[in-house]
């Protein structure tokens, strides 16, 4: 391809359009593709460390049926 010819005429712009090209498929592909994925998310008590497993709630006292947490990036 047209690419590919420039880089062998010119093997000094290898590197600035190679970083250039990784660039520009992390600045479209990254930002896509972490939105495709839930940031936050739900965990049953019973798969929580054992210190969190029997927390109450502040209000009724009742046992937490379902955590929720953000997975962060």
């Amino acid at each position: 391809g047209p690419l590919k010819s420039l880089m062998t005429k010119h093997p000094q712009l290898t590197v600035p359009l190679t970083t250039y090209c990784l660039l520009v498929s992390f600045g479209i592909g990254l930002p896509a593709t972490v939105a495709v994925f839930p940031q936050i998310a739900e965990i049953d008590p019973k798969d929580v460390e054992e210190k969190f497993q029997h927390l109450r709630t502040e209000k009724t006292g009742q046992a937490h049926t379902v955590f929720y947490y953000d997975k962060g990036l």
